[in-house]
């Protein structure tokens, strides 16, 4: 068995995916032999693409961003025998790796004090979410306004304008741009919440329509804001907030600015805790999974379940 698997997005973070295989060859230089690691390029599909072939190894580290490394998840979550998961975060959104503090060494210390920290593997346990026993995933789910700006990134990214914008401005600032053009957007339809409270009774609130988004998060920063200061990725628990008007969606850009969790700030914000929820509703709206989009989910009368499902190891600092 070989100690590490790196994986790497080769269009992750404007293409900074293409030139770190090189740079992580030589800050492992000396440390580590070469005949116990291997690199490689994913594929659009990494699902097929490596099947039960990450068992092969003790350490699986993920070069990308939330959705390369959900595809990953959704590979090791099928695992018998499942390797530790490392994170090197060049995506657009990193909020895994920022809520587990990797983010920071990265940019702060760089390549070679995160193969270090990725090497002496300190492990964290997150949990593993499932979207009606199909969809597995790590961070978040998103449905209504949030999912909406993912849905519209992901189809203008594949336009040849999308590339000369792309020059200009980074991902992020595109996000923005995208953030104010769907700031109108709502769930046009109502929404029946069922979910089993702290003392493992059901509860029913049903939400009328005209909300902005529910989101579903498991790890400590979304969209680089923290929404719950309860949050913790290894309780078996994961957190729900709606948001329900206009002023609680401001109320997101403050807990950015002020660094602190949305529900210290927000009164009256709808945010609970369960290990498992029930969405039910009639309509249309978007949906999206650790950043990438999943409109199939939202479609027509549906009935939606999200539980949490399993747990994998992460390498943090």
């Amino acid at each position: 068995m070989k100690k590490v698997l790196f994986l790497i997005n080769p269009a992750s973070g404007k293409l900074v995916g293409q030139n770190l295989k090189d740079c992580i060859i030589s800050e492992l230089d000396g440390v580590l032999d070469s005949g116990r690691y291997d690199i490689e390029y994913s594929a659009r599909d990494i699902e097929t693409q490596y099947d039960n072939y990450l068992s092969n190894y003790e350490i699986v580290v993920v070069a990308g961003g939330d959705g390369t490394i959900s595809q990953i998840v959704n590979v090791i979550a099928g695992l018998e025998r499942k390797p530790k998961l490392g994170i090197i975060p060049i995506g657009t959104g990193n909020d895994l790796a920022n809520s587990i503090g990797i983010l920071h060494l990265y940019k702060s210390q760089g390549l070679g004090a995160l193969l270090k920290i990725i090497l002496e593997c300190k492990i964290v346990k997150i949990d593993i979410l499932s979207l009606d026993n199909k969809f597995i995933f790590s961070n978040y789910l998103g449905i209504g306004s949030d999912a909406k700006i993912s849905s519209d990134f992901d189809r203008l990214r594949h336009r040849p304008v999308f590339r000369k914008i792309r020059s200009c401005i980074s991902n992020k600032g595109f996000y923005g741009l995208l953030t104010l053009k769907n700031i109108f957007y709502r769930i046009p339809f109502d929404v029946e919440i069922r979910y089993e409270n702290e003392h493992s009774a059901t509860e029913i609130t049903s939400l009328n329509s005209g909300i902005r988004e529910i989101v579903i998060t498991n790890t400590k920063i979304y969209a680089g804001m923290e929404l719950s200061s309860k949050c913790r990725m290894d309780d078996g628990k994961f957190e729900v907030t709606v948001i329900r008007s206009m002023w609680e969606w401001i109320h997101l850009l403050f807990a950015i600015l002020r660094r602190r969790p949305l529900d210290t700030i927000t009164r009256n914000l709808m945010q609970f805790q369960t290990n498992r929820l029930e969405l039910n509703f009639t309509g249309d709206t978007f949906c999206q999974i650790d950043g990438e989009k999943y409109d199939r989910p939202c479609r027509g009368e549906k009935r939606l379940l999200v539980n949490v499902i399993t747990s994998c190891e992460v390498i943090a600092t």
